[in-house]
């Protein structure tokens, strides 16, 4: 986690100093999502995400973007489990974008690394529980688009896929869709 942390403000504090004339713009942002599924019994899944991002953009199509999103799932179903989990990810991404910084909507890719710290806590039925913690470094790919409402603000829609081990063939299993906002400085 360190090195990961490391190498990410090794490689902004890089591209800042050697990139002068392409300094572009500062973009914080976040996004938050809440989704309550209830089955039959009073069996229940309730999950909430949120992320923040600090992006720096260094040419008119890059950016280079540090994320931080928070999820837990309670998931309950009556009598067979009552298993929380906390997932926290810390990534370093490069987006591109598709069209011009003067175009209205700007569609990118994202690709990067990040480290996912996950906390199961709760039990199975017959008492077993979940392995407690699980550290594991993941690829992360997304497809995502920005619409600039002001020259300070914008909204934004992404579909992100972690890539557990850097293995391809697990897109589906962990995929997140955000819809954020941006303040641009």
């Amino acid at each position: 986690m360190k090195t990961v942390k490391t190498i990410g403000w090794g490689i902004l504090l890089f591209i800042l100093s050697a990139n002068p004339v392409l300094a572009g713009v500062f973009d914080l942002g976040g996004s938050y999502s809440f989704e309550k599924d209830s089955y039959n019994a009073g069996s229940y899944t309730v999950t909430r995400s949120y992320s923040v991002t600090f992006g720096y953009y260094f040419t008119q199509d890059s950016e280079l973007q540090f994320m931080y999103q928070d999820t837990t799932t309670h998931d309950f179903v009556q009598s067979v489990q009552d298993i929380t989990y906390r997932d926290r990810v810390y990534s370093l991404n490069l987006l591109y974008y598709l069209f011009q910084r003067e175009t209205p909507v700007r569609p990118y890719f994202r690709i990067g690394v990040g480290q996912l710290n996950r906390d199961a806590s709760g039990h199975y039925e017959g008492g077993y529980s979940p392995p407690g913690r699980l550290d594991q470094v993941s690829v992360i790919g997304g497809l995502g688009f920005k619409v600039r409402l002001s020259n300070r603000f914008g909204m934004s829609a992404e579909a992100i896929s972690y890539l557990i081990g850097g293995n391809l063939s697990t897109w589906e299993d962990n995929i997140t869709l955000n819809i954020g906002g941006s303040f641009y400085f």
